[in-house]
């Protein structure tokens, strides 16, 4: 067990895990009669597995935090809906093992429960989902939505009482996590490239595929690489003579640019700019040499494919259209209509569904902006949960600041300016990719493998 718990420990283990999910989502042909592509439900099917024996077998449930992360991001399903959901018979098998799992693992380590410093924001967030349901008319499709915010707050309290953290490992699985995103927005890109050859080569780049990778559309996809960008830095900086991360950042650079999301370009050119200048006010000749290389190199490339960038250019004026609305992809009518729901249920909300509701036939769910999102769906309450668990936030990360708490602020507050604009902090894959984050670094015995010399990082010696 020990050699096991050993590989569990390590970056091979991590890689491997988001290796299998790589495999399952890159399947997307039709397999009927499924609705689903049977091949990804296998995979699926895989990584619960894995954890489910995880969670059986082993006491420190960090093991499982991997895999939780990768079910984010593996469904290549681009046609979900709620009804196409809940009748899915396997969905339910899935739910129950990653219920069943903690539930044996509860029984059999007997783990004591502990208040965490999230507890409170988690908790008030979680009351907040729920108290639309008892002023508004009854929907029974609005009910698994808006217990959500209580899955979150369980997963919160289980890692909290049943794994030990490690800062190192949040770091091992943001870094692959920007690998395996990267990837998967490689080979939405080539698929586009390859569907049209009768473009030319520059047109053909920026067809992509469709603009949905199934567990989200390209421009939430941009949050997620904002977020974990700055995780390359902290392996530079641990392993300072290791250029070739230099190389792979420039991978999602350009990718990001062949997208066409211009919320996504802010969120990532947030995080980039960030991270060159946390280099530059913190990093030593060697990191600044690299990093100067590393600009050159972008440089380079963007020079020697310059019809592209006037590409990008000429489509981003296009996109101004004849007002805001269309300049914002009708989110200002969006922000509206969540405006008068927030109008019509100040206190509490007008629930999870209300803005499907109000374009009924589509699959509208999401207000498009943190902000409203909260105003509409849960009210003044739930903007006021959510201001708690940001003063928590900002509580936890700029005390006895570090590399690392520097180099996870860069990247989450990137991706909460997108938020602004765009589905982030209430999207499923977020909030709970947030929760594992959160409560593995709060049971983190060792906080920093850094010090601080002359104000710039050095890695401890051993």
């Amino acid at each position: 067990m020990k050699l096991i718990e050993r590989f569990l420990n390590s970056g091979v283990y991590i890689a491997l895990i988001f290796l299998i999910t790589l495999i399952s989502w890159s399947f997307y042909q039709e397999t009927p009669p499924h609705i689903f592509n049977i091949y990804n439900i296998i995979g699926i099917f895989v990584l619960v597995s894995l954890m489910f024996l995880i969670l059986i077998f082993f006491e420190n449930t960090l093991y499982i935090t991997p895999i939780l992360v990768s079910i984010l991001f593996v469904v290549n399903e681009t046609g979900m809906d709620f009804s196409t959901t809940t009748s899915a018979l396997w969905m339910y098998v899935v739910v129950a093992l990653v219920i069943i799992g903690p539930i044996i693992h509860v029984l059999r380590y007997k783990p004591k429960l502990k208040k965490g410093h999230f507890t409170l924001g988690f908790l008030l967030i979680a009351i907040s989902y729920i108290l639309a349901l008892f002023f508004i008319p009854f929907d029974i499709n609005a009910i698994p939505v808006s217990m959500m915010g209580f899955l979150y707050l369980g997963f919160y309290i289980f890692l909290l009482t049943t794994a030990k953290g490690s800062v190192d490992y949040i770091f091992k699985i943001l870094i692959f996590i920007n690998i395996l995103l990267t990837a998967q927005l490689g080979l939405f890109l080539y698929r586009g490239y390859i569907a049209h050859p009768e473009l030319e080569f520059v047109d053909r780049l920026f067809t992509g595929w469709g603009r949905n990778l199934g567990w989200a559309n390209v421009n939430d996809i941009c949050s997620y690489l904002a977020l974990t960008f700055p995780a390359y830095l902290y392996f530079i900086y641990k392993k300072p003579y290791h250029i070739y991360l230099w190389v792979v950042m420039i991978i999602p650079v350009i990718f990001i640019f062949l997208l066409e999301s211009r919320g996504g370009i802010i969120a990532f050119a947030i995080s980039f700019i960030g991270v060159m200048i946390f280099n530059l006010i913190k990093g030593h000749v060697r990191q600044l040499v690299q990093m100067l290389v590393f600009l050159i190199v972008i440089s380079i490339i963007f020079y020697i494919f310059e019809e592209a960038l006037m590409r990008w250019w000429e489509t981003f004026l296009a996109s101004f259209g004849e007002d805001l609305n269309d300049f914002s992809s009708n989110r200002i009518e969006i922000y509206k209509q969540g405006l008068t729901v927030f109008k019509a249920h100040p206190l509490f909300g007008g629930g999870w569904l209300s803005l499907q509701q109000l374009n009924p036939g589509t699959n509208l769910f999401m207000y498009h902006s943190t902000i409203i999102q909260a105003l509409a769906t849960m009210g003044l309450f739930g903007l006021a949960a959510l201001g708690v668990h940001f003063f928590q936030v900002g509580t936890f990360f700029f005390k006895q600041i570090t590399l690392e708490k520097s180099l996870f602020m860069i990247g989450y507050a990137a991706a909460q300016i997108h938020g602004l604009i765009d589905n982030v902090q209430y999207a499923v894959s977020f909030s709970l990719l947030i929760v594992i984050i959160f409560v593995l670094w709060e049971n983190s015995d060792k906080q920093t493998e850094f010090d601080m010399i002359h104000h710039r990082y050095k890695i401890k010696k051993s």
